[in-house]
C-alpha cells in the first residue's frame, strides 16, 4: 500500500511561511501542546523537502532523528550528521511516488512552498494541513509561490484558544 503524502506547514495569515531572511521565528510566540505535533510526528515514516528547507533544517542540527528525508535537488549538498538522507532531481511527484514505498507510515512534505505546490499540482498530496498564525509578516517567503490550478476541499477546521487556526484540504489538480 502506498503511503499518504501530507504537506504540513504554518503560515502567517497573509500567506507567508517564512520572513524575508527565510527564518521562522514568528511561530515562536504560538508554541502550543494543543497541535499534536508530537503525534503528527509518530505518524510520520519519511520526509520530502526541497533544498533551501534541508539546508535551512541544516542550520538548526537535524532535528527529525532517524526517518528518513528525500531531497529534492540537483545539488551536491551535504549529508547532516546522523540522519539518512537521499537526494533525488526527479519530477516532484515522480520522486515522491517512488520514495513513499520506504515505509507504511505517512510522508511529510515539509516544504518549500515550491516543492508543495508542484507535488498538489502533480496529485502527489493526499492532505494539505495549514497552521494559519494570527501575524501578518508583510513579507517573506509564500507558501504559494506559483498558481496552484486545482481546487482545495475543506475537510476540517480547529479554531486553538492562541488564535491559530488549523486547515485540512484535499487538493484535487485539474
Amino acid at each position: 500500500m502506498a503511503s499518504s503524502v501530507v504537506a504540513y506547514v504554518a503560515m502567517s495569515l497573509d500567506g507567508y511561511i517564512a520572513g524575508d531572511d527565510g527564518l521562522v521565528g514568528f511561530l515562536d510566540d504560538f508554541g502550543s501542546d494543543e497541535y499534536a505535533f508530537h503525534e503528527f510526528m509518530d505518524s510520520i515514516g519519511a520526509l520530502v523537502m526541497g533544498s533551501a528547507t534541508y539546508e535551512q533544517v541544516l542550520g538548526w542540527g537535524w532535528p527529525y532523528g532517524e526517518i528518513p528525508a528525500l531531497v529534492l535537488t540537483s545539488q551536491d549538498l551535504a549529508v547532516a550528521e546522523g540522519a539518512t538522507i537521499e537526494f533525488s532531481d526527479e519530477e516532484t511527484g515522480d520522486a515522491i511516488g517512488s520514495y513513499g514505498a520506504i515505509t507504511d507510515k505517512r510522508l511529510w512534505i515539509v516544504g518549500g512552498g515550491k516543492v508543495i505546490v508542484d507535488a498538489m499540482q502533480q496529485g502527489a498530496v493526499d492532505t494539505l494541513e495549514l497552521y494559519v498564525m494570527p501575524v501578518a509578516l508583510g513579507s517573506g517567503i509564500p507558501l504559494f509561490p506559483e498558481h496552484f490550478d486545482g481546487t482545495l476541499t475543506l475537510l476540517e477546521s480547529t479554531a486553538f484558544s492562541n488564535g491559530v487556526v488549523r486547515l485540512i484540504y484535499r487538493p484535487d489538480p485539474t
